[in-house]
C-alpha cells in the first residue's frame, strides 16, 4: 500500500516539519498557527476587497506582511526566523 512517505504533505504537515526542525517550542508552534490562520484569512480580505484597485491591493499586501513579520519576530528567535523565510520561499517557489 500506499506509505505516508509516498503522498505530497499537506501545508500543515510541511509547517509542523519545519517547526520541529526550528525547535520551537509548543507555545511558540501554537503561536505561529494563530498568526498563519489570522495571516491567510487577512491576505483573502485584501484580495476580495472589489473597492480596492489592483495597485491599492498591492500595498494593502505589502504593508500586511510587513506587520506579519514584526509580529514572527516577535515570537521568532533571528536564527528561526530565517529558518522560516526559507521554507516561506520554497513553498511559494513550488507553487508557481
Amino acid at each position: 500500500g500506499m506509505t505516508t512517505k509516498d503522498r505530497p504533505k499537506s501545508m500543515k504537515e510541511q509547517r509542523d516539519s519545519i517547526f520541529t526542525v526550528m525547535k520551537l517550542t509548543d507555545e511558540n508552534r501554537l503561536k505561529m498557527h494563530e498568526l498563519i490562520s489570522e495571516n491567510g484569512k487577512a491576505q483573502k480580505a485584501i484580495k476580495e476587497d472589489t473597492t480596492l484597485t489592483d495597485q491599492q491591493r498591492k500595498e494593502k499586501l505589502i504593508v500586511w506582511k510587513k506587520k506579519m513579520s514584526v509580529k514572527e519576530k516577535s515570537i521568532l528567535t533571528s536564527e528561526q526566523f530565517l529558518m522560516w523565510r526559507d521554507f516561506g520561499k520554497s513553498v511559494s517557489n513550488k507553487s508557481k
